[in-house]
């Protein structure tokens, strides 16, 4: 189909007839939004930008709001469809649909559709909307920036584009408010030279499927998430080796689907740790839940991190976490309290943190239950109500 008629709503059906309107909010106060980000969270290579958005969204249409959700397309999907009461327009692909968001169809779809405001999710390669939104008000939501970490990911040519369209954010978006998950990210963000003025930290909630289950496995460690070369999982299979050294009888299971899966199954063969460490791919959030509530600990070893859900939801199962001192982790892990802080890259630290984990009961249930403690004030209502003022306090900052 091609790209122009994926905007000509007024012909046939309209993003309106998709609709599943939700109740009015307090005060008549109801927005259209458009939201955009690179993928829904029905792709096959969703992630955690994706299910963040989605909690948001939801919430915003119980609330009343009108949402309409710009995404790419994948195989097998239609051109418009109905997402958890959210509408949903796709159009290119994951290596076009930016460009998609360029040109007249696009100015035209935004006027005959009347939105108040347009959510821009920035991750990976920005959409610079306000380019083309006109008078409309744009808010960024950033999970995190790639700045130099793009490069442990891929080539120099692609990680240099990344790199530099990155650095034109301040510039192109300097109108614009902005919501980010954590304090590190802000700081990211000021440093970058965005005001901080501009910038509402949102944090994240847990989903209630994540609580804690029956009794915990001694000597199990748990990593999930995608395997990639910037979230250096290599780090762990690695540090149950020198745990192996040490004497330290303990298992591992890193759950995930990534293009660096192959790269690790080959290193856990050379370490001869088939035994000991299995990756048993994509796993159901419910099977998720229960590899938390049985692990003695989790690890996340990320170069960057927006957050780092494995900490919280890990948490909720009241499982002490080891992560890397790095923007995001500093956030979701309280260094000493519900987990321990390591310098990214220290193998031997990490190690050192895990085998005082795994050999001593007491520190680790203390500390697990205060995982519990404080995940349990994380509520995705009140960050999707943060987001819901950030929302309507750019289009108020319009009326002025």
């Amino acid at each position: 189909m091609p790209a122009r008629s994926i905007w000509q709503r007024k012909r046939g059906s309209s993003p309106k007839a998709l609709s599943s309107p939700g109740r009015e909010p307090p005060g008549g106060s109801r927005l259209r939004i458009l939201a955009i980000n690179w993928q829904d969270w029905g792709a096959p290579q969703k992630g955690g930008a994706e299910f963040y958005l989605k909690e948001i969204l939801v919430r915003l249409v119980s609330y009343g709001h009108d949402v309409t959700l710009l995404a790419c397309g994948y195989p097998g999907a239609p051109h418009k469809a109905l997402l958890d009461r959210i509408k949903v327009i796709r159009t290119g692909s994951r290596n076009t649909f930016n460009f998609h968001l360029y040109g007249r169809p696009i100015r035209s779809f935004l006027r005959s559709n009347d939105f108040d405001v347009v959510l821009d999710d920035l991750n990976k390669i920005p959409f610079y909307t306000p380019l083309w939104a006109g008078s409309t008000p744009v808010v960024g939501i950033v999970m995190h920036v790639f700045r130099r970490k793009i490069f442990k990911e891929t080539n120099f040519l692609a990680g240099s584009y990344v790199y530099w369209t990155e650095g034109l954010i301040p510039r192109i978006y300097r109108k614009g408010l902005f919501g980010c998950l954590g304090a590190s990210g802000k700081k990211e963000l000021a440093q970058m030279g965005m005001k901080p003025e501009r910038i509402q930290v949102l944090e994240v909630g847990v989903n209630p499927i994540f609580k804690p289950g029956p009794k915990k496995r001694k000597k199990l460690v748990v990593s999930v998430g995608r395997l990639m070369r910037y979230k250096c999982v290599d780090h762990v299979i690695y540090a149950m080796a020198r745990l192996r050294q040490r004497g330290i009888d303990a298992r591992c299971e890193i759950a995930g689907t990534g293009k660096d899966a192959d790269r690790l199954r080959q290193l856990i063969d050379r370490l001869g740790l088939e035994d000991s460490v299995k990756l048993p791919g994509w796993v159901s959030l419910a099977d998720v839940a229960k590899l938390y509530q049985r692990a003695a600990v989790a690890v996340q070893p990320s170069a960057k991190e927006g957050w780092g859900f494995l900490a919280t939801d890990a948490g909720a199962c009241g499982t002490p976490v080891v992560a890397a001192r790095v923007p995001g982790l500093t956030d979701s892990v309280k260094d000493k309290n519900t987990g321990f802080l390591y310098e990214h890259g220290n193998i031997d630290e990490m190690t050192d943190h895990l085998e005082r984990l795994l050999t001593n009961e007491k520190l680790r249930r203390k500390m697990g239950e205060a995982n519990r403690k404080w995940t349990s004030t994380l509520t995705w209502e009140r960050v999707a109500r943060r987001a819901e003022r950030l929302l309507a306090s750019a289009v108020e900052r319009r009326a002025i």
